[in-house]
């Protein structure tokens, strides 16, 4: 019986915990031509990082249908940057090309559509820090955060915090912060996205332009 706590295999030095098919040379995997995805090299940087710290916990995903990768190509990029020669890949049947692209388009577009909790979020930064853990190992460099979270926790009084709802959040825009329900900003920030486009850079400048901050 296999320990639980060990990784499946080593892949060039790196543990592999995800399922995966095959362990493929980096060479021969080819991104997909289509693919509208990008991946700044800031990103693949820090997800080079974690991949290094907590092994491969996703593996690529190559289509049977046309032999293109299909998810996984931000992971593939780090790959090359930390110079492993081998990568977890899994294979998936598609009935179509539009069944392929719809998954290649959704891998990214789906976590887009997805709202932060920035309380919740603060719990866990929180317990980071408490236990000296590295931020950088959960997507989120310091200065990031800084820009997310603010410094310091806004001060509501007791009766007033019991009133605010669980499914609000907190927004932090250079030094206003605002609260608002998870369905309304989710709501905003993909009208705002349709607007300006994807790119995190751009949208934190349209909305600095909109607040005048």
């Amino acid at each position: 019986m296999a320990d639980e706590n060990k990784a499946r295999i080593l892949a060039d030095g790196i543990e592999v915990w995800c399922a995966y098919d095959k362990l493929v040379k980096v060479e021969e995997l080819i991104p997909h031509p289509k693919n509208p995805n990008t991946h700044p090299q800031n990103q693949i940087k820090i997800l080079a990082q974690n991949i290094r710290y907590h092994g491969w916990r996703h593996p690529i995903v190559v289509s049977k249908l046309s032999g293109y990768i299909v998810a996984g190509h931000g992971r593939l990029e780090a790959a090359k940057e930390l110079g492993v020669s081998i990568v977890p890949v899994e294979y998936q049947n598609f009935a179509s090309e539009d069944n392929e692209l719809a998954v290649l388009v959704g891998d990214n577009r789906l976590a887009e559509l997805s709202s932060l909790d920035l309380n919740g979020l603060q719990d866990i930064i929180d317990g980071f820090k408490a236990s000296d853990f590295d931020t950088i190992l959960a997507g989120f460099e310091p200065t990031d955060l800084d820009a997310l979270l603010g410094e310091q926790k806004p001060d509501f009084g007791d009766e007033k915090e019991k009133e605010l709802s669980q499914s609000e959040v907190t927004i932090q825009a250079g030094n206003y912060r605002f609260r608002m329900s998870q369905e309304d900003f989710g709501i905003w920030i993909d009208k705002l996205k349709q607007e300006v486009g994807f790119d995190k850079e751009a949208v934190i400048a349209e909305i600095r332009r909109r607040l005048a901050i």
